[in-house]
């Protein structure tokens, strides 16, 4: 064994013995990164702001040959309404599942079943309410929104997001679930899918935070982010410890926030993140993040414990650089529009 050898054996035996004598553990995930898969989520899936997500809302009901899967906060669009009633009378198979603590929801539940579409209230608990909002087409294209289906909703500044991959079938299949839990009766929804691999995660509930927090914590560069409140206290931390390492945070909030979570926009803005406050007209809707600039999470409502531990909640997370490069674009636009 040559000298040089020597020496590097001893030196790596000697840090094995200093991490044993310590008690730390050596992580090899962390000396090897997984390499995270990408997704091919093109820009065009990106629908921003009123016209756009209406339009193509439309457009994909319109398309639908089979069954059409609606999950929603809120829904009283009366042009929505008429045109599932429509599908329904045309042989498609609607179902429809609203937030029953909604009053407008009632009606709209009301109108569907007087024309004989599946519609039922999610089953959620006193104080529970369920912010999931998404339209499936045919079990095989999905868009999943930021706004409800309401005047106020598509009014606001936000975006919706198509999905046509294998996230799509997952949608379905987790809609099915939902309506299993509210009827007892699955849908028939296939166990596997042959539309291509999206590499999107879908997260429901707890899981959503725990998405936000993975992604905020491997972030190296940027987290931007558009929301209309953040409390939940592993989330500040998160991202006051990102701040610390580097990364550029950027929070535009709505208006309401100066009054309604003083305390939690001081610790951040003492701590290195940016804060600015998105215009009243239009009101705020984004419940959106994006990291490194290459990939992004779209979230159901505001990130508080509340929403996390009580609430139906649904989220997407997308490694699409092309998908997010349209996102940073709008982003940039708002934080020029924002003020501190």
């Amino acid at each position: 064994m040559s000298k040089r050898s020597s020496i590097l054996s001893i030196v790596i035996l000697l840090s094995l013995c200093v991490l044993f004598i310590s008690g730390c553990t050596l992580k090899i995930p962390e000396l090897f990164p997984k390499e995270v898969p990408i997704s091919n989520l093109p820009a065009k899936a990106i629908f921003i702001d009123k016209d756009a997500i209406y339009n193509q809302t439309v457009a994909m009901i319109e398309s639908a040959q089979t069954s059409i899967y609606v999950e929603q906060a809120v829904f009283d669009d009366p042009n929505l309404i008429q045109l599932l009633i429509s599908k329904s009378r045309s042989g498609v198979d609607v179902r429809v599942l609203l937030d029953q603590w909604q009053k407008a929801n009632r009606i709209t539940l009301d109108q569907l079943k007087s024309q004989n579409v599946s519609v039922q209230f999610y089953p959620a608990q006193k104080g529970q309410i369920n912010h999931t909002k998404y339209l499936i087409i045919d079990q095989k294209r999905a868009l999943i929104y930021g706004p409800p289906w309401t005047e106020e909703g598509f009014k606001a500044h936000d975006i919706a997001v198509e999905l046509s991959g294998k996230s799509a079938w997952k949608a379905a299949s987790l809609f099915s679930k939902d309506w299993a839990f509210t009827t007892t009766f699955p849908l028939d929804v296939e166990k596997t899918s042959t539309l291509p691999e999206d590499n999107i995660i879908l997260a429901t509930n707890a899981n959503v935070r725990q998405q936000l927090i993975d992604r905020i914590s491997t972030s190296t560069k940027s987290i931007w982010i558009a929301n209309s409140e953040i409390t939940e206290p592993d989330l500040i931390q998160a991202l006051i410890e990102a701040a610390e390492k580097g990364c550029d945070v950027r929070l535009i909030l709505d208006q309401s926030a100066t009054t309604k979570t003083p305390v939690t926009l001081e610790k951040l803005s003492t701590n290195g993140v940016h804060i600015r406050f998105y215009p009243s007209q239009p009101p705020l809707g984004l419940n959106l993040a994006i990291f490194d600039n290459s990939s992004f999470l779209l979230s159901s409502s505001g990130w508080t414990r509340y929403s996390f531990v009580a609430n139906h909640e649904f989220s997407i997370t997308v490694p699409s650089p092309k998908a997010s490069s349209r996102l940073v674009e709008m982003y940039t636009q708002d934080w020029e529009k924002s003020t501190e």
